[in-house]
């Protein structure tokens, strides 16, 4: 009877290892959020800066992947490279557009890289402060880029 007790014990042990075993071993994919830069000028303010800080926290929070420094299974990389301000006649708001240039490199699956341009576009009234002076508006345009590059990502494997 201790016998039979042992033995289920050692069997059960080397089952529970090796299920381990099996399922650890499969590596989970990083990305790698690369070179951010600006084709334009915003005084006092970093677009590319706050829109990977921003691109960051969102993969913390809503991504299983690993978020690494260097050699990323997935890469991540762009350029701003535009904005523009209208004012449109007898209409309450001023449109905020900022174009960027995304590239995205999968180093395990070639055939799903992409460049894509990407186009944000954000209404403010013209009461407000001119909006490089105002962090909320700069705010608002980064998290909505983030969250529609998140989504092509992320949405689309």
């Amino acid at each position: 009877m201790v016998c039979k007790k042992i033995l289920i014990t050692f069997i059960t042990g080397l089952t529970v290892f090796f299920y381990n075993q099996a399922y650890s071993s499969k590596r989970e994919k990083t990305i790698e959020l690369g070179n951010f830069s600006e084709e334009i000028n915003i005084p006092g303010i970093s677009i590319s800066f706050e829109m990977k800080k921003k691109l960051e926290d969102y993969i913390l929070l809503h991504n299983p992947l690993i978020l690494v420094l260097k050699n990323g299974d997935l890469l991540l990389e762009g350029k701003f490279t535009d904005y523009k301000i209208y004012s449109i006649k007898n209409y309450p708001l001023k449109i905020i557009e900022i174009k960027a240039k995304i590239f995205y490199k999968d180093n395990s699956n070639p055939e799903k890289n992409w460049t894509k341009n990407f186009e944000i576009l954000e209404k403010v009234s013209h009461e407000e402060v001119f909006f490089l002076d105002n962090s909320y508006i700069i705010d608002r345009i980064t998290k909505n880029f983030v969250v529609k590059l998140y989504n092509k990502i992320f949405n689309n494997w």
